[in-house]
Protein backbone atom coordinates (compact mmCIF):
# COMPACT_ATOMS: atom_id res chain seq x y z
CA UNK A 1 0.00 0.00 0.00
CA UNK A 2 1.49 3.39 -0.96
CA UNK A 3 2.16 5.77 1.89
CA UNK A 4 0.65 9.25 1.89
CA UNK A 5 2.44 12.51 1.21
CA UNK A 6 2.75 13.43 4.88
CA UNK A 7 4.24 10.03 5.76
CA UNK A 8 6.70 10.26 2.85
CA UNK A 9 7.70 13.76 3.87
CA UNK A 10 8.08 12.73 7.51
CA UNK A 11 10.30 9.81 6.48
CA UNK A 12 12.51 12.07 4.36
CA UNK A 13 12.75 14.61 7.19
CA UNK A 14 13.58 11.92 9.72
CA UNK A 15 16.38 10.58 7.51
CA UNK A 16 17.78 14.09 6.94
CA UNK A 17 17.64 14.98 10.63
CA UNK A 18 19.08 11.62 11.73
CA UNK A 19 22.10 12.15 9.49
CA UNK A 20 22.63 15.64 10.86
CA UNK A 21 22.35 14.47 14.47
CA UNK A 22 24.74 11.58 13.76
CA UNK A 23 27.32 14.17 12.67
CA UNK A 24 26.97 16.58 15.59
CA UNK A 25 26.23 14.11 18.40
CA UNK A 26 29.70 12.62 18.91
CA UNK A 27 31.68 15.86 18.55
CA UNK A 28 34.18 16.89 21.20
CA UNK A 29 34.07 20.32 22.80
CA UNK A 30 37.12 21.23 20.72
CA UNK A 31 35.42 20.21 17.46
CA UNK A 32 32.29 22.10 18.55
CA UNK A 33 34.31 25.33 18.44
CA UNK A 34 35.98 24.81 15.05
CA UNK A 35 34.95 27.36 12.41
CA UNK A 36 32.76 26.27 9.52
CA UNK A 37 34.21 27.46 6.21
CA UNK A 38 30.96 28.51 4.54
CA UNK A 39 29.43 30.51 7.38
CA UNK A 40 32.47 31.57 9.39
CA UNK A 41 30.57 30.48 12.52
CA UNK A 42 31.69 27.76 14.93
CA UNK A 43 30.30 24.26 14.34
CA UNK A 44 28.18 24.59 17.48
CA UNK A 45 26.56 27.80 16.34
CA UNK A 46 25.85 26.33 12.90
CA UNK A 47 24.20 23.35 14.62
CA UNK A 48 22.07 25.73 16.70
CA UNK A 49 21.25 27.73 13.56
CA UNK A 50 19.99 24.56 11.90
CA UNK A 51 17.76 24.00 14.92
CA UNK A 52 16.43 27.54 14.59
CA UNK A 53 15.82 26.78 10.92
CA UNK A 54 13.42 24.06 12.06
CA UNK A 55 11.69 25.90 14.90
CA UNK A 56 11.01 29.11 12.95
CA UNK A 57 9.29 27.39 9.99
CA UNK A 58 7.29 25.29 12.48
CA UNK A 59 5.73 28.56 13.52
CA UNK A 60 4.89 29.43 9.93
CA UNK A 61 3.13 26.09 9.52
CA UNK A 62 1.27 26.43 12.80
CA UNK A 63 0.19 29.91 11.71
CA UNK A 64 -1.23 28.52 8.45
CA UNK A 65 -2.97 25.64 10.23
CA UNK A 66 -4.64 28.17 12.55
CA UNK A 67 -6.05 29.99 9.51
CA UNK A 68 -3.83 33.04 9.94
CA UNK A 69 -2.19 34.91 7.08
CA UNK A 70 0.89 33.20 5.65
CA UNK A 71 4.28 34.21 6.97
CA UNK A 72 5.75 36.96 4.78
CA UNK A 73 9.44 36.16 4.40
CA UNK A 74 12.01 38.92 3.93
CA UNK A 75 15.73 38.22 3.53
CA UNK A 76 16.78 41.47 5.23
CA UNK A 77 14.84 40.55 8.36
CA UNK A 78 16.27 37.03 8.35
CA UNK A 79 19.87 38.23 7.91
CA UNK A 80 19.38 40.74 10.73
CA UNK A 81 17.90 38.04 12.96
CA UNK A 82 20.84 35.71 12.25
CA UNK A 83 23.37 38.46 12.98
CA UNK A 84 21.71 39.41 16.28
CA UNK A 85 21.42 35.77 17.37
CA UNK A 86 25.05 34.96 16.58
CA UNK A 87 26.25 38.03 18.53
CA UNK A 88 23.98 37.29 21.49
CA UNK A 89 24.43 33.53 21.59
CA UNK A 90 28.11 33.11 20.74
CA UNK A 91 29.12 29.46 21.01
CA UNK A 92 26.13 27.61 22.45
CA UNK A 93 26.63 24.76 24.89
CA UNK A 94 27.00 21.45 23.07
CA UNK A 95 24.66 19.27 25.15
CA UNK A 96 21.98 21.95 25.29
CA UNK A 97 22.17 22.53 21.53
CA UNK A 98 21.96 18.83 20.71
CA UNK A 99 18.87 18.54 22.95
CA UNK A 100 17.40 21.62 21.23
CA UNK A 101 17.96 20.12 17.77
CA UNK A 102 16.62 16.70 18.85
CA UNK A 103 13.43 18.23 20.26
CA UNK A 104 13.01 20.54 17.24
CA UNK A 105 13.45 17.69 14.76
CA UNK A 106 11.14 15.34 16.66
CA UNK A 107 8.42 17.97 16.96
CA UNK A 108 8.74 18.94 13.30
CA UNK A 109 8.51 15.32 12.13
CA UNK A 110 5.45 14.77 14.34
CA UNK A 111 3.82 17.93 13.00
CA UNK A 112 4.43 17.11 9.34
CA UNK A 113 3.49 13.45 9.79
CA UNK A 114 0.13 14.43 11.27
CA UNK A 115 -1.03 16.53 8.32
CA UNK A 116 -3.61 15.74 5.68
CA UNK A 117 -3.02 16.44 1.99
CA UNK A 118 -5.29 19.49 2.30
CA UNK A 119 -3.19 20.80 5.18
CA UNK A 120 0.04 20.21 3.24
CA UNK A 121 -1.46 22.34 0.47
CA UNK A 122 -2.25 25.32 2.73
CA UNK A 123 -0.29 28.47 1.93
CA UNK A 124 2.18 29.07 4.77
CA UNK A 125 4.80 31.34 3.21
CA UNK A 126 4.84 34.38 0.95
CA UNK A 127 7.73 36.37 -0.43
CA UNK A 128 8.31 39.18 -2.87
CA UNK A 129 11.00 37.94 -5.23
CA UNK A 130 12.79 40.03 -7.84
CA UNK A 131 12.99 36.99 -10.08
CA UNK A 132 9.48 35.55 -9.58
CA UNK A 133 7.39 38.43 -8.23
CA UNK A 134 5.04 37.65 -5.35
CA UNK A 135 5.25 33.95 -4.51
CA UNK A 136 3.00 31.85 -2.30
CA UNK A 137 4.28 28.54 -0.96
CA UNK A 138 2.56 25.60 0.69
CA UNK A 139 3.17 23.87 4.01
CA UNK A 140 4.73 21.02 2.02
CA UNK A 141 7.14 23.47 0.37
CA UNK A 142 8.09 24.84 3.82
CA UNK A 143 8.92 21.30 5.00
CA UNK A 144 11.08 20.84 1.91
CA UNK A 145 12.72 24.21 2.64
CA UNK A 146 13.70 22.91 6.07
CA UNK A 147 15.42 19.94 4.42
CA UNK A 148 17.24 22.27 2.01
CA UNK A 149 18.40 24.37 4.97
CA UNK A 150 19.95 21.27 6.57
CA UNK A 151 21.55 20.46 3.19
CA UNK A 152 23.04 23.97 3.08
CA UNK A 153 24.73 23.76 6.47
CA UNK A 154 25.47 20.08 7.12
CA UNK A 155 28.23 19.92 4.46
CA UNK A 156 29.94 22.95 6.01
CA UNK A 157 30.11 21.19 9.37
CA UNK A 158 31.54 18.10 7.69
CA UNK A 159 34.10 20.29 5.87
CA UNK A 160 35.14 21.88 9.18
CA UNK A 161 35.62 18.44 10.71
CA UNK A 162 37.59 17.17 7.72
CA UNK A 163 39.91 20.19 7.68
CA UNK A 164 41.38 19.57 11.16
Amino acid sequence: MPIGRAAQLRQALDEKFSGFLATIGPLSETQWAWPCPREGWPVGYVAHHVGQGIVRPSGWITQALAGDDPFNFEWDVTHDLNARRSQRLGLPAKDETIRYVRVATSNFCDLIGSLSDAQLDLIAFTQMSRKHGFVRRSVEWVAELVMRHVDEHHPSIREALASH
